[in-house]
């Protein structure tokens, strides 16, 4: 009888340390309005949060402003909304302490003239989107607080980047209760370089060493995304965002000079991008294993019991390449 006790003892300890895991997705379109794909894999994935950005904010003029609204065609009536704001690092550098109050006031205006366009429900929770830096980590850090003093009953929470986890003494920590870090970006892709600039593993494995010490919890956003790097023959780069290696099969059109590396044989349009002769092409893309990897390593470091895992992004293209069960393999 006392050995069943301390079987039974034992599964409630287990039960109780085992992390609760959610699924979500970053909609990041001009537009909202799911397709039923779409759809398909929130409800497969129990999705019960979707974060939507619903405007970004840059100087204009001088003067810091919501720009490229969202366009709302339908409303979501089964996940709830959070509401996702980017704000440039250069809306911080330029503004002073009384136009911080006023982009606080009206950025809670515009979200909530957009919010019962696309939720009948409550509105819990807004995220700010902002790359901050020592010299801006002021003036943000009073956007957060004010934004909380104005929004007692709701949660702010932040997105974090990979450089301000390892450096967090010099960038500071918000003061907010929750964070998301987003798990990509390792390294400039203008590089050119073999690493894959969306996500190197082992480098975001070391910028992560001390992340068990942060002092807020924090989910965690993992790239589904890919892209093209194009280079000229004097060196300039640009990005072509949805491009993977399985678009580049045509050897009439591309010869392969190295893994993900390839040669343009002759002008053409690719996904409505024109491409020149001669130019050289780097495609970047994540494997589910390299996914997976990125996911064991953040939760091996992660506190926090309860952890929300927020793909970027979710649109028909980015799906599939993804099917349902193997993005519920990336988080075993």
């Amino acid at each position: 009888m006392k050995n069943h006790f301390y079987i039974l003892l034992l599964c409630i300890i287990c039960i109780a340390c085992e992390k609760k895991q959610q699924t979500s997705f970053y909609f990041w379109k001009t537009s909202y309005q799911l397709s039923a794909n779409e759809q398909k894999y929130l409800d497969s994935l129990g999705v019960q949060k979707l974060y939507v950005r619903f405007f970004d904010v840059d100087i204009k003029n001088g003067k810091p402003l919501p720009i490229g609204e969202i366009k709302i065609q339908t409303q979501n009536t089964k996940q709830e909304i959070i509401p996702v704001v980017f704000i440039t690092n250069e809306t911080f550098a330029q503004i002073d302490q009384k136009n911080i109050e006023k982009l606080a006031t009206h950025i809670q205006k515009e979200i909530a003239f957009l919010f019962p366009k696309i939720s009948s429900k409550l509105l819990k929770e807004i995220q700010f989107d902002c790359d901050w830096t020592s010299s801006t980590q002021a003036n943000y850090f009073s956007f957060l607080k004010i934004i909380q003093q104005n929004n007692p009953d709701l949660s702010v929470s932040v997105t974090i980047r990979l450089h301000q986890i390892k450096d967090k003494i010099k960038t500071g920590v918000p003061p907010v209760n929750k964070g998301v870090l987003m798990y990509y970006a390792t390294s400039n892709p203008l590089t050119f370089d073999a690493k894959n600039s969306i996500l190197d593993n082992t480098l975001a494995k070391n910028y992560i060493s001390t992340l068990a010490d942060y002092p807020i919890a924090l989910d965690l956003a993992l790239p589904i995304y890919s892209w093209a790097i194009v280079q000229n023959q004097v060196g300039e780069k640009r990005l072509i965002s949805g491009i993977r290696n399985a678009d580049l099969r045509d050897t009439t059109l591309y010869q392969t000079l190295a893994s993900n590396f390839y040669f343009i044989k002759k002008d053409h349009y690719l996904k409505g991008n024109f491409l020149y002769e001669d130019y050289t092409l780097k495609v970047e893309e994540l494997s589910t294993q390299e996914l997976n990897i990125a996911y064991k390593n953040f939760i091996k470091k992660n506190k926090k019991k309860e952890l929300t895992t927020i793909f970027f992004q979710l649109d028909d293209a980015t799906l599939s390449q993804y099917s349902i069960i193997q993005l519920k393999n990336i988080l075993q």
